[in-house]
């Protein structure tokens, strides 16, 4: 063996008993993910108000960990418009963005992605797509939202900080709304906004009936459920459109 081949040979063979030793060290886990105190499912379905024709799906996944924090996966299916979303986002137990990552496509292919991250009161903004990339840092409230239009996502800015005893509550949000095409990057906005409590409500939809919390932002009204904030039904009051839960399944740990 030439001292070349030798200098080569005697760190691999190195590696591979290191790497052999910390797999002999290692207990596989045989019970439920210690990262995931419980796990949710659901479907919902996007229709018009007037005759229940269909428009689109959105299928999500929800893990709440151990620490209260949660992260959801979603996608939107909007066959009606030709676009596709899907997205991720990690809250912290009070429901304030941490990580968010949304890619979207529309009628004329890929429009791009964005990944919004904060860091104490700073968000960054990083987007990349077939229109080139862009970054943007912004100074923000601590009661800050990220709102990606995925509608169960979105549902959970609602809760940044106190309503007023008069049942509103001011509220600021971070907008992300690729325009329907693909020639400018994923971009997003800051914007004010003013959300009213309207009362808790019994809501049947395909999926069950539920004790929920009614909501109005703006033309939008919004019936939330559970601590996880599941999104029930949402209809959009001057306009023919409506979302309803037709799924909620909760996933039990494998033993």
């Amino acid at each position: 063996m030439t001292d070349r081949t030798t200098a080569v040979a005697v760190p691999l063979l190195v590696s591979i008993c290191m790497m052999a030793t910390l797999q002999a060290q290692t207990v596989e886990n045989t019970g439920p993910n210690a990262n995931v105190s419980r796990e949710l499912s659901g479907t919902l379905r996007l229709q018009t108000k007037s005759d229940k024709r269909y428009r689109g799906v959105e299928e999500w996944r929800l893990f709440v960990h151990p620490d209260g924090s949660r992260t959801i996966m979603l996608s939107k299916d909007f066959v009606a418009v030709n676009a596709l979303q899907i997205m991720t986002a990690h809250v912290d137990p009070d429901f304030r963005p941490v990580d968010v990552h949304a890619s979207y496509w529309v009628a004329d292919g890929y429009r791009g992605s964005i990944r919004v991250s904060l860091d104490g009161d700073a968000l960054r903004a990083v987007s990349e797509g077939p229109a080139g990339s862009s970054e943007n840092v912004l100074e923000v409230p601590h009661e800050i939202s990220v709102v990606t239009h995925g509608e169960s996502m979105n549902g959970w800015y609602l809760w940044q900080g106190d309503r007023g005893p008069d049942g509103f509550h001011e509220a600021t949000y971070f907008n992300l709304n690729p325009a329907p095409d693909s020639q400018t990057p994923v971009a997003g906005r800051l914007h004010p906004a003013e959300f009213q409590y309207l009362g808790t409500e019994i809501v049947t939809v395909p999926a069950g009936t539920f004790q929920t919390e009614r909501y109005l932002l703006n033309a939008i009204e919004i019936w939330i459920a559970s601590e996880d904030r599941i999104l029930v039904k949402q209809t959009i009051v001057d306009e023919d459109k409506e979302y309803v839960l037709t799924r909620l399944e909760r996933i039990e740990a494998e033993d």
